[in-house]
């Protein structure tokens, strides 16, 4: 019996240690429009996150003419798995109004130089790995830039169609798009090489029209139809794309990418995937 009681002990004194140890006092690092949150141990990685913000940052001015002014993010580095952030998941949660008009808003990830990631053999879905630097800032890119995407519609004096109105592949495919193509040079290289090839290899994924483009791939499927339209009308075509004042996406497409028609425009993104889908 007292040899039993001993053994509970330990175990509820191990189980509280190990509560402890997950509700460590949060640490911030302040970057421009963003707090990020880190725990002892960690420094290193939030400071690496701050200078990717500013990359970030950098990419909504130069490509879609805006600043984040309006929002504060918090980023949680999380040092162990959650529910919200693991080796494959983070979570964008964005965003609310305060009383004074900022938006706020939450990214759950796991810190970049967290044990479990650190251990991880996962591989991306192009054949990154998930311990990599360019896997980490291309995570970070794809959950802060939709606040760029947001600014660009709201800078539309009146009307238009909404992000969220769009098919799935057109807000996770531009969110991925912008995290290949404008974070790391590993990125803008190797992951945009290997999105080529995916692209190539998964045909079946993108179909038209019926009466519009579909893609069942949202994330890689919806990234290579976002070079496509770059590499044909050129990179401000997203931002021209958010900012159109037509009400449905659907006519948005058809007005930035005039004088095809959805059927031609198919076409000729048939033909870019033939040719190896080519980057410019």
């Amino acid at each position: 019996m007292f040899r039993s009681l001993v053994r509970s002990v330990r175990v509820v004194t191990a189980s509280v240690f190990l509560l402890a140890a997950t509700q460590l006092a949060w640490l911030e690092l302040k970057s421009a429009h963003a707090s990020i949150l880190y725990q002892a141990g960690f420094e290193d990685d939030a400071q690496r996150i701050r200078g990717w913000l500013e990359d970030d940052e950098r990419v909504m001015q130069q490509k879609y003419g805006v600043t984040p002014s309006r929002y504060r993010m918090s980023i949680y580095l999380h040092p162990a798995p959650t529910a919200n952030a693991d080796v494959n998941k983070a979570l964008n949660r964005c965003c609310q109004q305060t009383a004074d008009g900022l938006m706020t808003g939450t990214i759950d990830m796991l810190a970049p130089s967290a044990p479990a990631m650190r251990s991880a053999t996962a591989i991306s879905s192009l054949g990154l790995s998930k311990r990599s630097d360019d896997y980490h800032a291309k995570i970070l890119m794809s959950e802060y830039i939709p606040i760029a995407h947001y600014e660009a519609q709201n800078s539309r004096l009146s009307g238009g169609w909404k992000y969220y109105s769009a098919p799935n592949w057109v807000v996770q495919g531009l969110q991925e798009y912008d995290a290949i193509f404008h974070t790391t040079a590993g990125n803008r290289d190797v992951t945009a090489k290997r999105l080529s090839a995916w692209a190539t290899t998964h045909r079946t994924v993108f179909s038209c029209c019926s009466p519009d483009v579909a893609i069942t791939d949202d994330r890689n499927g919806g990234a290579a139809f976002m070079e496509f339209l770059a590499v044909q009308f050129g990179e401000g075509v997203h931002a021209r794309l958010l900012r159109s004042s037509e009400p449905t996406f659907e006519a948005a497409l058809t007005e930035v990418t005039a004088p095809y028609t959805r059927s031609q425009l198919f076409a000729r993104f048939q033909e870019w995937l033939e040719r190896g889908a080519p980057s410019r």
